[in-house]
């Protein structure tokens, strides 16, 4: 097998393998979407001589974490001709992908498993979670009226207002995408065909926006994001406004373990909780110096004992409170130092706010020396991430 990146003149290939493996329609919109894809993502790929055996489209984006911007490589389209299965081709593009990233600074990866302990051999782990409403549209809560207005948009003419919210917006800021230009076009535009609607208030500023399309007598709501609470009822009226119009409401997004139930004085009576988006810390070395900013009250260790797919990772690393600021070092022989002990998908989840070290404590995930769970506690996240885009 050769592994290479695909080039522009490799692109009907492409194309042609991963809708053989995904099914998707064959029109002109997945077409798009693909191409648009396609040439802002490194495409790689393993050939038996001049066949393309199996692809990965790793789309180098931005991940806002921390207060910061991480960059991130979202793993998609990972395919494999039937002819070539079982060669340890996937294998193959994983380690070239991941030693990339780690060569180019890119901390981060994520990726939409079809297997969890297929990708979690790779390094990767559960790390996101999705909420379902489905309900029939006649037990949708309704809202009072705001003072503001929904209007409903091309996206041409909503664009604009929905990247100005985005920005406001802090909900989806921890492991949330920043999103470029093109991949709003490509989200809300290219690759799928969506209404808007935008909350204005009583002084015509957007403070509100939902995407949303109607198929099948079934209303979607594809993404809403408010940043007030007028913003929130005049778009839920809006929502509301279409239950004789269709038979069903179904609201999807990233599950934040805290939802707005208590807003309605008669809550949405059942919701489904699923598992969802699988991530991993590429450089941990680079990422632990990067993440963690604030002071420290008690110098510790991290050992990751083993890391397969990204070796450099393998080791011990110090966590130096010097008092003006935190220093991470990669140590060859022991520490001194009392230690967290884990593995690299354990760690992910830790930093990420995903699971908190008392959970991994207590379904004995971790080793740690008692005098630093404080410590480790106040260092990381207390909200879980969110995430509402895939690859």
């Amino acid at each position: 097998m050769t592994i290479k990146k695909l080039q522009e003149e490799n692109f009907t290939e492409s194309y042609q393998l991963a809708h053989y493996a995904f099914r998707f329609a064959d029109d002109q919109q997945h077409q798009e979407g693909f191409t648009t894809l396609f040439n802002h993502s490194n495409v790689y790929a393993a050939f038996n001589e001049q066949e393309l055996a199996s692809q990965m489209i790793a789309t180098p984006l931005k991940v806002q974490l921390y207060n910061q911007l991480f960059d991130m490589a979202g793993i998609g389209f990972v395919s494999s001709d039937p002819s070539f299965r079982g060669q340890g081709n996937i294998d193959q593009l994983m380690q070239k992908m991941l030693v990339d990233c780690y060569e180019n600074g890119i901390l981060l990866s994520y990726l939409d498993p079809f297997s969890y302990p297929f990708y979690r051999k790779y390094g990767y782990e559960l790390t996101f979670e999705r909420i379902c409403y489905d309900v029939e549209s006649s037990a949708w809560p309704d809202s009072p009226k705001p003072k503001g207005y929904v209007r409903r948009k091309t996206w041409a003419q909503a664009k604009e207002a929905i990247k100005q919210i985005d920005q406001a917006s802090s909900k989806y800021k921890h492991g949330g995408i920043l999103r470029e230009g093109w991949w709003y076009e490509y989200k809300f535009n290219i690759s799928h065909s969506y209404y808007f609607a935008i909350y204005y208030n009583e002084e015509d500023r957007p403070e509100g926006y939902l995407v949303y399309k109607i198929k099948d007598g079934k209303f979607h709501c594809v993404r809403w994001v408010n940043l007030t609470e007028s913003a929130y009822r005049g778009i839920n009226r809006y929502i509301s406004s279409h239950k004789d119009s269709t038979q069903r409401i179904i609201y999807e997004k990233g599950y934040a373990k805290n939802e707005e139930f208590f807003l309605n004085d008669n809550p949405v009576g059942k919701a489904e909780i699923r598992p969802e988006m699988m991530a991993r810390i590429v450089d941990v070395e680079s990422f632990l110096n990067k993440s963690l900013l604030k002071d420290i009250k008690k110098s510790f260790a991290v050992t990751i004992e083993k890391d397969s797919y990204a070796s450099w990772n393998e080791g011990t690393f110090e966590i130096v409170n010097d008092k003006q600021a935190n220093i991470v070092k990669k140590e060859v022989n022991q520490t001194q130092l009392p230690q967290l002990k884990t593995s690299v998908q354990r760690l992910t989840q830790l930093l990420f706010g995903y699971c908190s070290i008392d959970t991994l404590i207590f379904y004995d995930l971790v080793e740690i020396d008692k005098e630093i769970i404080e410590t480790i506690r106040q260092l990381t996240p207390q909200q879980a991430p969110i995430l509402e885009d895939y690859f």
